[in-house]
């Protein structure tokens, strides 16, 4: 067990670029398996950008006014419930275990090389 723990830190500390990369490719995989979270975050992010782009004023349509703020009303009500049902929260979740698996595997299980027996004298100097 200390041997593992020993190997986890160095290498979580030497491989932290990879791992990241891993962590980002993951994150990129569960976002094009889930289409409806794809979906969802796609007109949550495009709505905003619409509304603060073309919609920055009221405008008036028939006997009403419409303002930015009833557009942002009506985008959080269709674009809420449908975030909801895409299941972030499983997605993120999924994302961190599987992560957490392939980086604490290979951590434990990747032997330092020798330069981790000389990194403490490299301080030193």
């Amino acid at each position: 067990m200390n041997t593992a723990t020993s190997r986890i830190s160095y290498n979580t500390r030497y491989f932290s670029g990879n791992y990241g990369l891993i962590v980002a490719m993951l994150g990129v995989y569960a976002m094009l398996t889930n289409p409806l979270l794809l979906i969802a975050l796609g007109f949550l992010v495009g709505g905003f950008a619409a509304i603060n782009r073309f919609a920055p004023e009221p405008t008036q349509v028939g006997d009403y006014v419409v303002t930015q703020k009833s557009l942002y009303i009506g985008l959080f009500v269709i674009g809420i419930p449908l975030l909801w049902f895409s299941s972030p929260l499983s997605t993120l979740f999924w994302i961190v275990g599987a992560s957490g698996f392939l980086i604490v595997g290979h951590a434990a299980v990747m032997e330092p090389g020798i330069e981790s027996e000389y990194a403490s004298v490299s301080d030193a100097v």
